[in-house]
């Protein structure tokens, strides 16, 4: 009787690890499932966010290849000549004072424009720190304005 006793002891407590072990294996297959969900959650986010810096970095590129292969027309000088021929010798503050004369008169005879513009209908005029003294005379003089962005001078 003592071994059916405890034959039957030693079926009931292996019946309770059993439920035991059926509990824990399907608590981990439950933690599984939702590691695994979030697991995706995580990767699709990842995706869609990759995917966006890549599209943002295509635009950027193709911007940049826009730009560097946009052909921009090439300087032409003016036909005209100088309103004001500086003089052998003539100094320095002398030589840009006839070059703000000259694009004085050039911004009010063909409206405002960009300092590229400037400069290429100024080209045989003197150095382009001459260009950017003879403008900063007109500006001081209160002769010339500069749009907000900085891109056009115009005649005040």
């Amino acid at each position: 009787m003592a071994a059916s006793k405890n034959k039957s002891a030693l079926t009931e407590a292996g019946k309770k690890v059993g439920k035991a072990l059926a509990r824990s294996g399907h608590t981990m297959e439950e933690t599984g499932n939702k590691m695994k969900k979030a697991a995706e959650k995580i990767v699709k986010k990842a995706v869609k966010k990759t995917e966006k810096t890549v599209e943002s970095a295509i635009g950027k590129v193709k911007k940049e290849v826009n730009e560097l292969t946009h052909k921009k027309p090439a300087c032409t000088t003016s036909e005209k000549s100088p309103l004001f021929k500086p003089g052998k010798g003539m100094t320095v503050e002398g030589q840009i004072g006839f070059l703000a004369g000259d694009i004085f008169e050039y911004l009010n005879e063909n409206g405002p424009a960009t300092v590229e513009k400037i400069a290429c209908a100024m080209k045989n005029r003197g150095s382009s720190a001459l260009l950017g003294a003879a403008l900063g005379w007109l500006a001081r003089e209160a002769k010339i304005s500069f749009s907000k962005d900085g891109a056009k001078i115009s005649v005040l």
